[in-house]
């Protein structure tokens, strides 16, 4: 998968149910994020945030865990291989 510099990942996996009240509730704060489900049967989804947004982002999951039961975990990407940009 190709992917940014400046771009993040984290993982969240909440349950399959919520997956669409999640993703409404991220959408509302247009740029904050972008989501792909993963594997909607267990609730796990990738969460694209900006570096700069980083920060925002974790208030917002942190704000939902009194909402919903919810974990996630920042992808620790590898640099990009040497001459590439």
């Amino acid at each position: 998968m190709d992917y940014e510099r400046d771009t993040l990942i984290y993982l969240v996996k909440i349950p399959r149910e919520e997956i669409a009240y999640f993703n409404f509730l991220l959408e509302s704060y247009e740029g904050l994020a972008s989501s792909r489900t993963v594997d909607a049967s267990r609730g796990e989804m990738e969460l694209y945030v900006p570096v700069e947004l980083e920060e925002e982002f974790v208030e917002f999951l942190e704000g939902l865990k009194e909402e919903l039961p919810l974990e996630w975990s920042k992808l620790d990407l590898p640099e990009s291989p040497q001459g590439l940009p």
